[in-house]
């Protein structure tokens, strides 16, 4: 939450559901429209305090065992790197399962990708989720572990089986799971709450 200032004047608290400072920065502008289109600054602070985020953005998946499973469509790495700076405000342990999308994406954005994990205690890599192209030669979830590899630990599962099996030895109570992509990474968060017990 944050109070809402407009020339020079405090207008109120503006209360958000969603984490992060871009969600932050958002809803500020949200306030801005909204009061150039002489919206009420009450129908506006409700209506932010009321929303609950878009699908498949910091999208709440379930909890259990303590652990929390959270989705989120960040395949570019400044939005790989705002969706973690919004899980570290939970303070748990971040547990990421990342799957890159396309391959012409993770070549041209390689050197990018392997550098924005900064903020995850935990990285799984899977393979490159295609979106219908076809193989490119250097852009393979390996290559892509080696150039994360240079600037953090990470684990690279290409098979489902084994990452979910993984997932279940690992995850503590307390950790936070993010599925991370713009690909199907979010059957592992689903499949791994079906998994557990309790």
């Amino acid at each position: 939450s944050y109070t809402c200032h407009y020339k020079g004047e405090p207008l109120g608290r503006i209360e958000l559901s969603v984490p992060g400072w871009h969600n932050i920065s958002n809803s500020a502008a949200a306030v801005a429209l909204g009061l150039q289109l002489k919206i009420p600054f009450a129908t506006i602070q409700q209506a932010l305090k009321n929303f609950r985020g878009a699908e498949r953005r910091m999208e709440w998946k379930g909890e259990k065992g303590a652990v929390w499973v959270i989705d989120d469509y960040g395949h570019h790495p400044t939005e790989i790197r705002a969706t973690l700076e919004a899980c570290r405000l939970t303070g748990r342990r971040i547990v990421v399962v990342f799957q890159p999308h396309r391959y012409t994406r993770t070549r041209d954005l390689m050197t990018e990708l392997g550098a924005c994990f900064e903020n995850a205690h935990r990285l799984y890599l899977m393979d490159i989720y295609s979106a219908g192209e076809q193989p490119i030669e250097g852009a393979t979830g390996d290559k892509l572990a080696e150039e994360i590899a240079r600037h953090r630990e990470v684990v690279y599962v290409a098979d489902r089986t084994a990452l979910l099996e993984r997932l279940r030895a690992e995850v503590a109570a307390g950790d936070l799971l993010l599925t991370l992509g713009a690909g199907n990474v979010w059957r592992i968060g689903e499949e791994y709450l079906e998994q557990q017990e309790g």
